[in-house]
């Protein structure tokens, strides 16, 4: 069988090392065709990689739709704010789609997404890819054999990591609301949306709380400069010193989203002059380092969810109370105990995982994305309509944070 052929609309980090990197090692699957990133280096190194005719590889995604393409597929990777012009022009192309979560950015535009993709005869799926994981796909089937009875509350925490906080939310791409979208929809709407699949029903109401706390010229130490290269007193004691998380031995992520000059010379001039060598307390950001939500869902279960930068690591753990046992579980380790509250006897699953590609869920997704096309099948583990759901969640949730917790009914 032929490889499904498709146009890639950027080629960042999720462009590159996710979509790009699988169809480089699963030719026979798929094989990029075009190649649509506003950055020379990064898309030079994708045409390179991939062969990709110079006619089918331009800066904007635009200029690539104006041509004839014989592709089966986009792939919707650019930033953010982007997404939803190319989302139309694709539906209007009839193309399959996969884009980047979040779908767009406001909830007026995802109304308008609903309604132009309902009907919309080609797949279209969001990256919510955490339906793919081996430890939610686990979970979800322990809750369907009634291994805890009848599920009654969930607890999801989302460790964002100190680290990853600073990299993406404080200095990066995703760090103001005005530019990029609020924290819990541009990073939280997996959790909605994992929320949702472990209810299994609609969500009728939630409510939310969440600052930024931290991140605040305020809590500037005395005599730090604006970046962390010009001499900063305070480098020893600081954990967000730039130096010390992009210019060590590591060169995978964070660091290869820096620059595509991994040598230390090049990573040193990407902190003198890109943003991620910005003190973390003088930077442009807005977004909430910390924020909880709690939700009803149709069917009776309550859910609380507690989003934080503040934790050492970047990890998803869970707690499902049930009838008949109590399951918890983390994600990143691959583990799931539950305990039965009858014998008392608790279960150890451990789960084969990996650290990388949230926790394995991306090539699983990637790998499903390519099985719908190929078969021009509508549902599969995810739709744009469950991801809908979710990221009216997260905007619901995102007016009651402004509005000092006002319950939001959906």
């Amino acid at each position: 069988m032929e490889p499904i052929r498709v146009a890639l609309l950027g080629a960042g980090s999720r462009g590159k090392h996710i979509y790009a990197d699988w169809a480089r090692n699963h030719p026979d699957e798929m094989k990029l065709v075009a190649v649509a990133e506003p950055n020379d280096d990064k898309r030079n190194a994708v045409i390179a990689e991939h062969g990709i005719d110079q006619e089918y590889a331009v800066k904007d995604w635009q200029d690539l739709f104006k041509k004839p393409l014989e592709i089966d597929a986009v792939i919707i990777a650019t930033q953010d704010q982007m997404h939803k012009q190319a989302i139309l022009a694709a539906i209007d192309h009839d193309y399959h789609i996969l884009c980047e979560k979040p779908i767009v950015t406001n909830e007026a535009d995802a109304k308008e997404i609903a309604k132009k993709s309902a009907g919309f005869s080609k797949v279209f799926v969001i990256s919510h890819v955490l339906r793919y994981s081996p430890f939610f796909t686990r979970v979800k089937k322990l809750i369907s054999q009634d291994e805890i009875g009848q599920l009654i509350g969930i607890e999801l925490d989302e460790n964002v990591g100190h680290i990853h906080m600073s990299h993406s939310f404080v200095r990066g791409h995703w760090n103001n609301s005005r530019t990029s979208a609020p924290m819990i929809l541009s990073k939280s709407c997996h959790d909605m949306d994992i929320l949702l699949y472990l209810a299994g029903d609609d969500c009728l109401s939630l409510s939310s709380y969440g600052d930024l706390n931290y991140f605040t010229r305020e809590n500037k130490p005395e005599g730090a400069p604006v970046r962390c290269t010009d001499g900063c007193p305070h480098y020893e004691a600081c954990p967000y010193a730039a130096q010390k998380i992009y210019l060590g031995t590591n060169i995978n992520w964070p660091v290869n989203v820096i620059t595509t000059d991994l040598s230390v010379e090049g990573r040193l001039k990407a902190l003198k002059e890109g943003p991620w060598g910005r003190c973390v307390y003088q930077c442009d950001n807005d977004v909430v380092d910390h924020q909880t939500v709690n939700a009803r869902f149709r069917n009776g279960v309550v859910a609380t969810f507690t989003m934080s930068a503040f934790t050492m690591e970047t990890h998803r753990e869970l707690r499902l109370m049930g009838t008949k046992a109590e399951l918890k579980g983390d994600m990143e380790k691959g583990i799931i105990t539950i305990t039965d509250f009858s014998c008392r006897d608790t279960k150890t699953i451990q789960i084969e995982t990996k650290r990388e590609g949230h926790s394995g869920s991306d090539e699983l997704f990637v790998a499903d994305f390519v099985r719908l096309v190929r078969g021009n099948i509508l549902s599969g583990e995810t739709s744009v309509n469950a991801s809908l759901q979710s990221h009216f969640m997260a905007f619901a949730a995102e007016t009651s944070r402004v509005s000092d917790g006002q319950q939001i009914l959906l």
